[in-house]
Formats: C-alpha cells, structure tokens, sequence
C-alpha cells in the first residue's frame, strides 16, 4: 500500500513536471515571437526614421535651390532695368553699346558686392 501511494505521487509529480516543461516550452516560443515582431517593430521605425531624413535632405535642397532661383531672378530683373534704362538714356547706337558695357560692368561689381555679404 505504501509502495502505491508513493507510485500515485510519484506519477503525479512527473506530471507536473511535464507539463511545467510543456508550459515553460510554450513560453520560450512565444518570447521568441515576441522578440522577433519586436525586431521588426525596430526595423520599421529605423525606416521611417531613415526617409525622414531623406525627405528633410531634399527639402533642404528644394530651398536651396529655390533661393538660388529667387537671386538669379532677382539679378535678371536687375539687368534688364539698367538695359531698359540705357535704351531710354541713348538716342545713338553707338552711346547706346557703350552704355551697356558700363552697365554690365556695374552690375557685375553690384553682384561680386552682394557675393560678399552673403559671405
């Protein structure tokens, strides 16, 4: 009778034993799911990060270009004031070549001064 009981136990603990194995199995399975969306998580968030920053480089770039565009503009409009302003002041041909070259040359020494203040 003795011998019975302690088999019962026994057997009884062996079970518990067996399915603490089972459940721990089943848990490691599920940590390592667990890990692994986690690591994509973290991999999808270092790529929405990464094209961030490639959007905020191009937009940086954008404007910079842009404000290129705005200066050369700008320098255009500034060259053709001073053209428009030589065919007005010149009734001659020849006064009126002679004008331009003085007016490009002063517009490129407005454009080196502007160069360097933006230094």
């Amino acid at each position: 009778m003795l011998d019975a009981t302690l088999d019962d136990r026994l057997k009884s603990l062996f079970e518990k034993v067996e399915r603490a194995l089972q459940e721990n199995s089943s848990l490691k399975n599920e940590k390592i799911i667990l890990e692994t969306e986690v690591l994509e998580l973290k991999n999808q968030v270092l790529e929405v990060k990464n094209s961030g920053l490639d959007l905020q480089n191009e937009i940086s770039s954008l404007k910079s270009t842009i404000e290129i565009q705005k200066n050369t503009l700008n320098e255009l409009k500034e060259q053709n004031k001073f053209i428009k302003l030589a065919k007005e002041m010149s009734t001659d041909n020849s006064d009126n070549h002679e004008l331009k070259i003085k007016m490009n040359e002063l517009v490129r020494d407005i454009d080196r001064c502007i160069d360097l203040l933006n230094e």
